[in-house]
């Protein structure tokens, strides 16, 4: 049985940490709301500061929040006709309920910042607009726009962009006709999302109490014939898939066939419309300096029969609206130039995070910019460069508290569960995959948890060479090995060297991170104290100077690891 850990997962849907407490479901957002944690600004008063955003997607509201909380005005100008970004216009909704998206973003206009909708830059207003009416300007426009394969037949209809195709299943619904077989063209985690969206169309988008009669539709339309087959063809070799592995489950098992080694040649078409892709087996993806570099094998040509082709093989940012005079400089990759320190563009006042600015990546990467742009824009505002000092501690764990790390023991004894999901032939529509935890099985998955701010130290002056510590290990991640069989850098050698003259029978302690599960027997078991407990933590604090003021704000506390 799990140990009894602290009730991290309560009743409200929270993750509670010491005194943070982060909403991870509807009811959790809502207790939020309620407490009063959306609407507490730091100090007093309006700056009478005034700063635009530029896209209302995961940077651009992150970074409305930060700054709403340092008391600036602020004004988020949207193009499409709901706020979210991708994580309305890109995730489907089977993935991310809607009703979640929509609690996040009202929590974070409840702290004061204006949300204008169908409003883009470049045809309802320029860069230099903004310039003029604000103090400062946050570009957050991510990227919508699809790379192109360059190969004949991509102008034809029934050709799609991944991006058009999400932003139509997530804006209009269910409602396009892709005809029964859908080749998707990619093999990232994008391109699941394209193929397990595409294999829902022609069922009902029913979702929550109308699930049984989407049901009973859906069955009807498979007895019609009208089940989709959707295939994903993809370059690489299935181990170097830049989908996730679970992805790639899910998908597979909802029907998607996923077929390595081919790589479009052209897309063929009659009378102006896709009927199907000529591929060409491909040898390898990666060139040997790991660069992709696809080898076609000639005369491999293959013929696979589609009704519709959707494009799936990365994204990039629309520039046009860039003018000389914006003073804005972009990279070879197509994202702008920004200061690392505060993501502030080659134009004075103008910033920039996102996909926009490193491409597209993770949410939580460009939530992180979002939070990173509003301290850069803040020290701007204060005419000064914002400061991070960041401390760290070390916490040596005597040997009488040892035995507390005992329940980590037993770690191996413990599964990892994925979360469970909705049966595949009831995933219809929005239906929503992934069911969750029940709050037993996430207790139990909590004590999962490694503790990887704790690890074990070794003093190689009081080791005495005993192993026992090698033998007591449950997961084999320790090894004692002569200190003349390591191979590394030229810091290493010196090391060794060095130890080599003093001992020339030196040996060396291998600790592979990667396997420990931090259980302490080792430290436990060694009779001179050679190894040790340490628990590492640290902080991170924000400080403007402005006037002989200084306002410091920590902005992290936690726990690190190695």
């Amino acid at each position: 049985q799990p140990p009894a850990w602290p009730a991290y997962v309560g009743p409200t849907g929270a993750f509670d940490l010491g005194n943070t407490t982060f909403p991870t479901s509807r009811s959790g957002l809502v207790a939020a709301r309620q407490r009063g944690d959306t609407s507490t600004a730091l100090g007093e008063g309006k700056t009478g500061k005034r700063v635009a955003i530029l896209g209302a997607g995961p940077a651009g509201l992150s970074c409305a929040h930060d700054l709403a909380l340092l008391n600036h005005d602020v004004t988020i100008y949207e193009s499409a006709p709901v706020a979210g970004g991708m994580l309305r216009l890109g995730v489907p909704e089977y993935r991310l309920p809607r009703e979640l998206i929509d609690l996040e973003i009202q929590a974070i206009l409840n702290l004061g910042p204006h949300l204008l909708l169908n409003h883009t830059l470049g045809r309802d207003f320029s860069l230099a607009d903004l310039r003029a009416d604000f103090d400062a300007v946050f570009i957050s426009i991510g990227t919508y726009r699809s790379r192109k394969l360059n190969v004949e037949g991509e102008q034809l209809d029934g050709v799609l962009s991944a991006v058009d195709f999400l932003l139509n299943i997530n804006l209009g619904g269910y409602n396009l006709d892709l005809g029964r077989r859908v080749l998707v063209i990619g093999g990232g985690n994008v391109a699941m999302d394209v193929a397990r969206s595409a294999a829902r169309i022609g069922y009902p988008a029913q979702s929550g109490g109308d699930l049984e009669t989407a049901l009973d539709v859906a069955r009807a339309a498979r007895r019609l014939g009208a089940t989709l087959e959707v295939r994903c063809l993809v370059v690489e070799d299935r181990h170097e898939m830049l989908a996730d592995p679970f992805e790639i489950a899910e998908a597979e098992a909802e029907g998607i066939l996923i077929h390595n080694h081919v790589a479009p040649k052209r897309i063929l078409g009659t009378n102006g419309r896709a009927i199907g892709i000529e591929t060409l087996e491909v040898a390898r993806a990666f060139d040997d300096q790991k660069r992709f570099n696809p080898q076609l094998i000639p005369g491999s040509e293959k013929v696979w029969e589609g009704d519709s082709v959707i494009v799936s093989i990365g994204q990039t940012g629309a520039l046009e609206w860039i003018r000389p005079e914006d003073g804005l400089e972009v990279t070879p990759r197509g994202t702008l130039v920004v200061d690392s320190e505060t993501l502030a563009t080659t134009a004075p006042g103008v910033f920039a995070g996102g996909d926009i600015a490193f491409g597209p990546r993770l949410i939580i990467n460009a939530v992180a910019d979002g939070q990173h742009a509003a301290r850069g824009i803040h020290a701007y505002l204060q005419h000064t460069r914002p400061r991070l000092a960041r401390k760290g501690f070390f916490t040596s764990i005597s040997r009488r508290e040892y035995p507390d790390l005992g329940p980590l023991r037993h770690y191996l004894g413990w599964p990892r569960r994925q979360p469970p999901t909705l049966a595949v032939e009831r995933r219809i529509g929005v239906a929503r995959v992934e069911i969750g935890f029940d709050e037993a099985t996430a207790r139990e998955q909590g004590g999962r948890c490694l503790i990887c701010t704790l690890n074990p130290i070794f003093d190689g002056d009081l080791c005495i060479l005993c192993n026992g510590c090698v033998d007591v290990c449950p997961t084999d991640c320790l090894k004692l090995v002569p200190a003349s069989s390591l191979v590394g850098d030229e810091a290493v050698a010196v090391l060794i060297q060095l130890r080599s003259a003093e001992w020339p029978a030196a040996s060396a302690m291998l600790l592979d991170p990667t396997r420990c599960i931090r259980c302490g027997l080792c430290a436990a078991r060694c009779p001179t104290e050679a190894v040790r407990m340490e628990s590492f933590r640290f902080t991170e604090e924000i400080s403007f100077e402005d006037n002989g003021v200084n306002l410091k704000q920590p902005v992290l506390s936690g726990r690190g690891g190695q």
